[in-house]
Order: structure tokens, then sequence, then C-alpha cells
């Protein structure tokens, strides 16, 4: 039967008309969670797409699951395993702005553990703003005043002058906005004197604490607002290292002009957050501060090869994979900006890629791993520089070097000669698939194939965006010819690149998982179900 023809009443037809099962709400938003709607799908526009998850979101409240949602945006937000905050923050607002009582406390509890830095308050609080008339609901009521004066209230003084000076304000709103329409009052001498700093200013600060007896908590807070201040009015190399290295001043805190430096740059360095080095590697390579053989570079690789910081900062594996895409280029996509990559920084993202993910014990089973590159696949994932194509194969790279009896084929219409292998490295891998010639999309082709070449498998891993638009066999019935004729209980699991509501994954079949492929997590889900776990 072909894919034009539902194989039962449970299934509808995608974007493109052929017919694939509704994934359930909740599968629906961990793909959001990990993907959001940013650049939306090959048919269907952005604004669609955002809108269809946000439905799929409400109907989850509404079925009373509205506190499990708010768990699993935690989840999603504490363990590093969404790629950008904002579908995160986005849901949240969502829950936070619903009629349940419930679903509404759990979400403005969950608010400092979500958003953990300046710029996710101030996005949260932008969502909010924007689904107000829609929702039909206010905005600033009791709760919001509680959770934004929390967010400023539980936490170290010192860590709320670093936060406030470091992002001063996103999405049109500001650390003033908040303070006044939240009417914070400061719960300690430090926040206060960081409030005044917020609201009033660097004079006044001086003149209301200059003649008062501070405690030693509160003298280093105003200590470090005066470096913030004396930076800002210096030209003088040597003072602003001094500033960087005793206060932890950071990039932001810095004028233009302090970044023409090359050893300012190095003092940067020395504490540079890692989302931040990751941002900056070309530009520290371009200035020469990431010179070849330097005690920089070797600082810079030894701490992306760091499993601990990599977790503890919650760098996503994406993260990694732009770099890596960026950096190996030695030039910007945009400006003038240009640099001879270092070989051993290259080599160090591959491998910090790898670490991003959960460790597992590798199941034995026999693994085909079948990445689409039709041209749905060529889409940006998430607004970046990749395409869904090369997300898929550094996924099956990742499979691969955990499942050693793993084969790597890729296809659209057809199967395609496949130049990547376990032992390449990933960039290599990045740049080999851009070049595979795409079609239409045909994900019923893997266990064809595999039928066809009499190859032996345990578990097929499709890594698609659901897209399925030809041929005369529906992947479903792909595999259960598969399983006739090889006599194996082979099992599909299909790792969406999308977030949208489709998949070529039977619900029914307990043989068939539809998961996000681009998840820190992946490999456990993987494992599991390979072993009968779930």
């Amino acid at each position: 039967m072909d894919q034009t023809q539902p194989l039962n009443e449970k299934q509808v037809p995608n974007s493109d008309g052929c017919y694939v099962w509704q994934v359930t709400d909740l599968n629906r938003l961990r793909r959001f969670l990990c993907f959001g709607s940013e650049g939306g799908t090959y048919y269907i526009e952005e604004k669609k797409l955002s809108q269809e998850n946000a439905e799929s979101l409400l109907r989850l409240i509404e079925e009373g699951k509205g506190c499990e949602v708010v768990q699993e945006i935690k989840t999603f937000s504490l363990e590093g395993r969404a790629a950008k905050q904002d579908p995160t923050l986005f849901a949240l607002a969502v829950c936070s702005q619903c009629s349940d009582i419930k679903t509404k406390q759990a979400a403005f509890k969950a608010v400092p553990d979500v958003c953990r830095i300046p710029t996710h308050l101030f996005t949260f609080i932008q969502f909010k703003k924007d689904l107000k008339e829609g929702m039909k609901c206010g905005m600033w009521g009791r709760a919001l005043r509680k959770a934004v004066s929390d967010w400023y209230n539980t936490k170290d003084a010192l860590a709320v002058a670093l936060a406030v000076t470091k992002y001063k304000g996103r999405s049109g709103w500001s650390h003033r906005d908040l303070l006044r329409l939240s009417h914070t009052k400061p719960s300690n001498e430090g926040l206060t004197m960081v409030t005044k700093y917020i609201s009033k200013g660097w004079k006044e600060v001086q003149e209301t604490f200059k003649e008062k007896e501070l405690t030693p908590e509160t003298e280093k807070v105003l200590e470090f607002l005066e470096a913030v201040e004396r930076v800002k009015h210096t030209m003088d190399e040597l003072e602003v290292i001094h500033l960087i290295e005793e206060y932890r001043l950071v990039r932001e805190h810095l004028l233009t002009g302090h970044l023409k430096s090359k050893e300012v740059w190095k003092a940067l360095l020395q504490e540079m957050p890692l989302t931040a080095m990751l941002r900056n590697l070309s530009k520290m390579t371009a200035n020469s501060v990431l010179a070849p053989g330097s005690s920089e570079v070797t600082s810079v690789c030894d701490r992306l090869v760091n499993e601990k910081l990599l977790k503890k900062a919650r760098i996503h594996p994406f993260h990694i994979l732009v770099a890596l895409e960026t950096y190996k280029r030695g030039q910007g996509y945009k400006g003038k900006l240009r640099w001879k990559p270092d070989s051993s920084i290259v080599e160090a993202l591959d491998k910090a890629f790898y670490k991003t993910f959960k460790i597992v014990e590798p199941t034995g089973q026999r693994f085909v791993l079948a990445v689409d590159v039709s041209a749905s696949m060529h889409q940006k994932v998430l607004g970046s520089i990749l395409n869904a194509s090369m997300v898929a194969a550094a996924m099956a790279m990742l499979v691969s070097r955990t499942e050693k009896n793993s084969h790597i084929v890729a296809f659209s219409h057809e199967i395609v000669p496949c130049p990547i292998g376990a032992n390449m490295l990933l960039h290599e891998v990045l740049h080999k698939i851009k070049h595979i010639p795409m079609g239409c999309t045909d994900c019923a082709l893997p266990m064809l194939w595999a039928m066809e070449a009499n190859k032996a498998a345990d578990i097929f891993i499709v890594f698609t965006d659901c897209e399925t638009n030809v041929m005369d066999v529906h992947p479903a019935t792909a595999l259960t010819q598969y399983r006739e004729k090889m006599g194996i209980p082979a099992k599909l699991i299909v790792c969406a690149m999308t977030s949208n509501g489709f998949s070529i994954a039977d619900p029914d079949d307990r043989g068939m998982l539809d998961m996000c492929g681009f998840d820190s997590g992946a490999l456990d889900v993987i494992r599991n179900f390979a072993l009968d776990i779930i």
C-alpha cells in the first residue's frame, strides 16, 4: 500500500499529504522543547508550527497534566537537554498564564530553576506579555510579582551584582522595569545596594553608603560595583587586566576599545564561561590569543574535553556542533573575520560533542542507522548554520561510536552511497554529508534495503523530519515485511529532527519508538528501548 493511503483509521495526512501517525501531545512537547519551531519545517511555516505546539501544550493542561508538563520543562532545562532556552521559556510562560491553579503554581515555583540568568527572566516576562491578549488573562498579579521578587532576593548579593551588570536588558525589559513592576523589597543590605545601583545609579550608591559601616559581604558588593564603574572610564591596559583578574569581570563589562588588546583577551580567557568561550573561539584565534602551541590553546582544549565542566555549564551538543562547523570554516558567515583553525581545537571540539551525552553501556545488538538526506532535511535547525541532515549524521555517529555493530546508510528517494564511517572525525562527517545528492523522502527504504541485502539488524534508527512522501510501501509495513522475511523481531526508532506532530512509527507497535533525536539523554533512551526496559 502506498503512503498516500492510510494503513488504519488512526493515521493522518502529514504536511505533504502522505499518511503517518500523530505523535502524542507529550512527545510533541518534548520535540518542541528540544527543537522549538525556529525555521519551521520544509512544508510548514514557522508561525503555524508555533501555534500548533502551543495548542498541544494547552490540551495537556486541560487533560490535567499541567504539573507533569512543568516537571518536563524543568527537567529539560536543568539537565541541559534543550538546545535553546526560548522554547522552554515559552512553554513555562504558557503554563503560568493558564487557568488551572495547580499548573500556574507549579510554573511560578519553577521560575528560579528555569530562569537562571536575567536573559531567561526577561524572555519569560516578554512571552507572558505576548500571551496576555491571546489567553485573555492578566500579567502582573501577585504570583508574578512574588516570583520576580524572589528571583532577586533568594540569591547571593554579589551574584546578583554580577548578573545585573553582565545582563542589563533583553526583549525591551530592564532590571529597573522588573524591580518597579514587582514592587521588590530587598531582603538584605547587599541587595539594597544592588537595587539602588539599578534604579538610581552609581553616584547614588556612593552617597547612600559612604558613611555607613558595611558588613564584609556588602563591602565586596561595593568593591565589585566600583570596579565595574572604573573599567568604563579607563583605557589603561594594565588597569583593565587588573580589574578583570581581581574582580572576575567579563567581556560584557568592558568597552569595545578594550577588546582590541590581545592581553585583555588572555585575561578574560582565564575565567571565561564555556558558553562564551565557544562563541569566541574564532575571534581569539584571529587575534592570535589562541596561537598554535600556546598555553592558551592547551587550556582551551583541556576545558573543552572536561566532562564535569561541560555538565556544569549545561553545554548542549548542539552548541558544540555549531561551534565546530563555524570554527573549521576559517571565516565568518557574516563580516570579514578570518582565522586559521587550530587542529587541536578542532579535535577537542570533536571529542567534546561525544562527551556532552550521557555515557551508557552498549547493548551489543546490530544497528542500521539511516540518515535522511532528502530536500526537506536541508532546513536549518534552530536558526543555526546546521541543517537537519547534518544534525542527523552527527547523531548517527554518536550511536555508531557506542554500538560497534552499526551500519550507516543515507537515503532520500533511494539508498545513496554514504561516505561516512564510525572512525571519521565529526567535522569530516559534517563536510561529507553536505555533498550527498538530495531527493524526495522514502523512510521505508532502510528496511527494504536491509531485506534485499539480507542485512541482519535488531534495531533500525531512522533520523528524519518525518515528512515522508513516497513510494509504494509504508515504513511500518516495510518493518513488518523485514521481520517476516529475516525472522528477526527487529525494532524501529524514529529520531525526529523537527518539532512537527508526525511520526512514521506505529504507536500501537511496541517494537516502534518515536523520540527526539537531538537530546543529551538520547543514548539512554535508545539503549533502554533496545533492551526492552521501556
